[in-house]
């Protein structure tokens, strides 16, 4: 006879192949999309290596269903928000259309699948799936070594050695933008920006699974971080790199003084800061300065426009993913617009879902974000003190979901899949520990899926 504890580290240690094939989705989100490879069924449907995972891991959930293993669970208010949100954007494309106007802007269709439909079904496929340590570590190792991966990118991008880039495509300058800054795999220093911050939070929470060499080398390639995110040259990765560092500091406990953790990169930060501080303050982009004002003004510029066009339709919006030239032409400011500025998009994520979807879309997303943020604060005292999928991997989610707001307040990261999916990938794993720590004979720091519960009380 086994003791229920006993089998539960047994199943622990076994492998899980949705989460295998969950990492390598992730991989292929971030550097294997179109531009890597793709077969292409003329106005139907483009096949790259990330949608043929991520029908598989739909498979493993419509399975999941019939076998009990992604069961419907009371506790799914989260998912029906997601729900009546994706319903709004349907309702709203079947009012303004689901191709795009022009060939040169993005089709609401695909907004729609890599800003919510996608990101919304990874986080049901994170709740029913990611139930133990070692299901954790893989996702963790994954985003951090990842995010190594494009710190070495970063550093060959900043110094103009381009030609040791790999996808080839990232040093195409007829593809994407931010030719000048490190944009990475995304061709989007914003982008690239979050994808190294969300690499160094899931790096740090690793740092407690190191001993002897392993730390010594996993501490070093943690400073690549902090110039790699200099080099996307971004100021909203920035202030998302500094919300990130006062959570951090504030609420992820270690055993020993953090000032020992963060002492050498914040020294380091320091000198190269003072060091480069003309710099700093230039307005030049290549010279890192944030005291460019161009586009601050733009920005300024947008937010007045979407004010104004949210309140010449405030309740229905206009239109999901129309943020578009032929929407602006009609605003009267006082501010004049060049021709350049005129086709940029919105620059503010939930101020473009108001103007988009109107009053009910940005409060139905709203509440959604609130629910996730509501199931950290509910799992308090439900997690473990210690280890990978203790107490401190709310600090972690909160993090990366502080950078995920943050950096949303500047750009709008609908089209990318990879910035919208990590956010989601994480609300899942706490929505999915709460729903779990509920369970009757399930409490910390002991937590299991109802399948593996099942195994256990066959055995014992």
């Amino acid at each position: 006879m086994y003791a229920p504890q006993q089998i539960a580290r047994e199943i622990d240690d076994r492998s899980s192949l949705p989460i295998i094939l969950l990492a390598a989705w992730i991989v292929a989100t971030a550097a294997l999309g179109p531009n890597f490879y793709v077969i292409r069924f003329a106005g139907f449907v483009d096949i790259t290596i990330e949608r043929i995972l991520f029908v598989i891991m739909v498979a493993f959930l419509v399975v999941g269903l019939f076998q009990g293993k992604a069961n419907i669970q009371k506790n799914i208010a989260i998912e029906l928000f997601m729900g009546v949100f994706a319903l709004i954007c349907l309702v709203s494309m079947t009012q303004t259309g689901f191709l795009p106007i022009t060939p040169e802007f993005i089709s609401p269709w695909f907004v729609f699948i890599s800003g919510y439909f996608f990101p919304f079904i990874i986080f049901v496929f994170a709740k029913k799936y990611i139930v133990n340590e070692k299901d954790m570590l893989i996702i963790l190792h994954t985003l951090f070594y990842l995010g190594v991966y494009l710190c070495i990118i970063a550093g060959l991008e900043f110094f103009n050695l381009k030609q040791f880039v790999f996808p080839r495509y990232i040093a195409n300058p007829e593809i994407g933008i931010h030719w000048e800054r490190a944009r990475g795999p995304f061709l989007n220093a914003p982008y690239n920006g979050e994808a190294i911050l969300i690499g160094f939070i899931c790096g740090l929470h690793l740092l407690q699974k190191k001993m002897g060499f392993s730390r010594i080398f996993h501490q070093s390639a943690l400073l690549l971080f902090f110039p790699a995110v200099f080099f996307t040259l971004t100021r909203s990765v920035y202030v998302a790199m500094l919300v990130a560092l006062i959570i951090l500091l504030g609420w992820y406990k270690t055993s020993f003084p953090k000032w020992k953790l963060i002492s050498l990169p914040l020294v380091i930060v320091l000198i190269v800061g003072i060091a480069n501080s003309p710099r700093l303050l230039s307005t030049e982009r290549r010279e890192g300065g944030v005291y460019q004002v161009k586009e601050v003004d733009v920005r300024f510029a947008l937010l007045k426009r979407s004010a104004y066009l949210f309140s010449e339709s405030p309740f229905v919006g206009i239109g999901f993913a129309q943020f578009l030239p032929s929407n602006l032409r009609s605003y009267k400011g006082r501010t004049p617009y060049s021709s350049d500025e005129l086709t940029a998009l919105q620059h503010n994520h939930l101020l473009g879902i108001a103007t988009e979807l109107g009053i009910p879309g940005i409060l139905i997303y709203l509440a959604i974000v609130i629910l996730i943020l509501r199931r950290l604060r509910q799992l308090a005292g439900k997690l473990p003190e210690t280890g990978i999928m203790g107490n401190n991997i709310r600090i972690v989610i909160f993090s990366i979901w502080a950078v995920y707001l943050t950096n949303n307040l500047f750009l709008e990261p609908s089209n990318n899949l990879f910035v919208n999916a990590i956010p989601f990938l994480f609300a899942g794993l706490a929505d999915g520990l709460y729903v779990r720590s509920l369970q009757p004979g399930v409490t910390s720091p002991v937590i299991m899926s109802r399948s593996t519960m099942r195994i256990i009380r066959s055995h014992v």
